[in-house]
């Protein structure tokens, strides 16, 4: 409830993650793929496709299908170790672990509120953004009183 607090008292300004967290040193971790992992994933996701169009053009149902497995397979690996825009996640980063701290403290704490005041509950799903920086964005201008 201490994070909602927080960002009910600055709506509209973004609120850094970690300061909500109390992360002091951050620390920027080292990228989950490198480049050329990187290159490597896409490459191959390439010619997955290209086997999987090739295998359904010529009714090869089971080659077809293990492709889409593989591809499949690589492509949640890939949204493990992608961040948003494909840029690569970092390992060990304090921002990152702010980040998802804060995000599923916030839902835990909507949970909670689910039970004693839905509307506000629901208000409060709408109106609040989570990520490195997080913030209160009402649709309509509130005045609270904590």
């Amino acid at each position: 409830m201490h994070d909602l607090a927080v960002l009910l008292a600055h709506p509209g300004q973004p609120v850094p993650a970690s300061e909500l967290v109390g992360v002091i040193t951050q620390s920027r971790g080292e990228p989950a793929l490198d480049r050329q992992a990187l290159t490597a994933y896409r490459a191959r996701l390439r010619d997955l496709d290209d086997d999987i169009d090739e295998a359904d053009g010529n009714n090869g149902t089971e080659r077809a299908a293990r492709a889409r497995a593989e591809r499949d397979t690589l492509v949640a690996e890939l949204t493990r170790s992608v961040g948003r825009g494909g840029r690569p996640r970092r390992l060990g980063d304090d921002t990152d672990k702010a980040r998802k701290t804060v995000t599923i403290r916030i839902q835990r704490a909507l949970r909670l509120l689910d039970s004693h005041h839905p509307a506000l509950a629901s208000h409060l799903r709408q109106a609040v953004r989570t990520g490195t920086t997080c913030s209160y964005q009402p649709s309509q201008p509130f005045t609270w009183e904590l």
